[in-house]
């Protein structure tokens, strides 16, 4: 009886010190790793955003909005507009879009937020399904991540002194104030 008593006692030990070596080598490789995760993440965040050393850059703080692809074309302005990043929390809202003439810098036509905002579907050829550019009660809603071509008509006014020029410039103005402009050559 003793020596099975003795077998057994000794077999809990064993058991026990290797359950305690096990959990001591799983706590150091878990610190290794968490020590490692922690590096991976200020490096991206340093290497992206330069977070932790030098000016926070963050691309997601303003709207922004390309207009590659933006043409004048006879008696209709194709308006392309693209918004690749900002805040995703809200659209961005064209409240404004304005013809100028690149050398004199006076306006040739504008569109204020009552036109903008009657804009019909037919008129906005949305490239994506899931977002949208859309005519809202302010003018144009613009979320993040939507692309779309609208087709403003100009006035006659707009046309005869276009058929003059060569190129204009195109401005679209966000409610938040910020602009982004776009050159474009004006084709008959």
């Amino acid at each position: 009886m003793s020596t099975i008593s003795v077998q057994t006692k000794h077999s809990v030990e064993n058991t026990a010190a290797t359950e305690v070596m096990q959990t001591k080598g799983s706590r150091k490789a878990g610190t290794i790793m968490l020590i490692i995760g922690v590096f991976f993440t200020l490096l991206t965040y340093q290497v992206e955003h330069n977070g932790l050393w030098g000016k926070l850059v963050n691309y997601n703080k303003l709207p922004l909005i390309t207009m590659q692809g933006t043409s004048i074309q006879g008696d209709v302005l194709h308006l392309s507009l693209y918004r690749p990043n900002g805040p995703d929390t809200y659209g961005s809202f064209v409240e404004k879009v304005t013809i100028t003439d690149p050398k004199s810098k006076s306006i040739i036509e504008t569109w204020l937020p009552a036109a903008l905002s009657k804009v019909p579907k037919a008129a906005i050829k949305n490239v994506y399904h899931y977002q949208k550019v859309k005519a809202g009660p302010w003018g144009l809603v613009v979320p993040l991540a939507a692309k779309a071509a609208v087709t403003l008509r100009l006035n006659t006014k707009a046309q005869a002194i276009l058929a003059t020029q060569h190129s204009a410039k195109i401005t679209v103005e966000d409610v938040s104030g910020v602009k982004w402009s776009f050159e474009s050559n004006v084709s008959q």
